[in-house]
């Protein structure tokens, strides 16, 4: 009963040392049983090994590649939201949301009776001054009159002028057209209602230029490169594109230590949406003649090394050996 309570008593003392200690400790057990587990072999004259049932795989000398996977987000080209660069009553829209229309196309007609009726006036405003200032020149000529009041003639005839081309251009305005083609993708305001420089009217899109935008952790600063062949696949709508790389960027964002790419994607995709998420795939190792093996083959010992066992002949039997190796970066 002594010896019981003594046994338990010395089982629940504390271990003696850290966890690593303990497993470096272990290891080294390890390796000792190991080694005097051989010695008695090579000293018992009687003992025959039984050789341990292994497969065997062939190393493969052949071109290695690595690839690596990101998302990355659609972006259409022309993608803008088009607004009234004059504050004017809407007075008809010409189009509907999602119709296709191109380049010089009216989309939105605003009311122009206000600019109308300026124009008139400015006109009835322009003959007049035209004609104090042809006088005012006749009068100079023959030598009558100040310098003065052909001045002021000539400044009222010129600034009426630039007032009229003003109210023309204003006026050329309340035509809204397309300046490329696309598609109509929204419609933000009614007839009737206000629009302005401020305040959105159409939103229009053009799939003519797709692109795909990435984020790519700037570890690979070093291994991505402009022209870089890429692939892209979109598995809501199940395709795949083999493309390239068109731009890498040449700024590291602060926030998530990444650099953006931009990879040109095929036009004419009518599936293929802004916004929609792609992941693409990138090459960013390559080695020529390289030794090929399976990952499961590789094994690693207690001191962190790298191994496999490779086949070697003594006489006519064929032997496992460890043979340290050391994987390509």
């Amino acid at each position: 009963l002594i010896l019981f309570l003594f046994g338990a008593n010395s089982c629940n003392q504390p271990p003696d040392g850290t966890l690593e200690q303990l497993i470096a400790k272990r290891d080294s057990l390890q390796d000792e049983l190991i080694l005097v587990k051989q010695q008695i072999e090579a000293a018992d004259t009687a003992y025959i090994a039984e050789p341990a049932l292994v497969t065997i795989d062939t190393v493969r000398q052949a071109t290695f590649e690595h690839f690596i996977e990101l998302q990355g987000v659609v972006e259409a080209d022309q993608n803008v939201v088009i607004s009234a660069e004059i504050p004017a009553l809407i007075k008809k829209i010409h189009v509907k949301e999602g119709q296709k229309v191109k380049k010089g196309t009216l989309l939105v007609t605003l009311d122009d009776e206000g600019l109308r009726n300026k124009i008139n006036e400015l006109k009835t405003k322009y003959e007049l001054a035209n004609y104090v200032f042809i006088k005012r020149q006749n009068l100079k000529n023959q030598n009558i009159g100040s310098e003065f009041e052909f001045e002021k003639a000539k400044n009222d005839k010129e600034s009426i002028e630039q007032a009229l081309k003003t109210a023309r251009s204003q006026l050329s305005k309340t035509k809204i057209k397309s300046y490329y083609s696309g598609v109509v993708d929204d419609i933000f305001q009614k007839v009737g209602e206000l629009a302005g420089p401020q305040m959105p009217l159409i939103r229009f899109i053009s799939f003519q230029k797709l692109n795909i935008k990435v984020d790519v952790p700037e570890s690979y600063l070093e291994r991505i490169d402009t022209g870089d062949s890429v692939e892209v696949l979109f598995s809501d709508i199940d395709k795949i594109f083999l493309t390239e790389i068109i731009q890498r960027g040449s700024f590291i964002e602060p926030m998530n230590r990444t650099f953006k790419i931009l990879i040109d994607l095929p036009s004419g995709e009518t599936n293929i949406l802004p916004n929609l998420i792609g992941v693409v795939k990138i090459r960013d190792f390559k080695m020529e003649n390289a030794l090929l093996l399976n990952v499961e083959d590789i094994l690693q010992d207690s001191k962190g090394n790298d191994y496999v066992f490779t086949i070697e002949l003594e006489g006519d039997t064929p032997i496992a050996r460890k043979t340290l190796v050391e994987s390509g970066d």
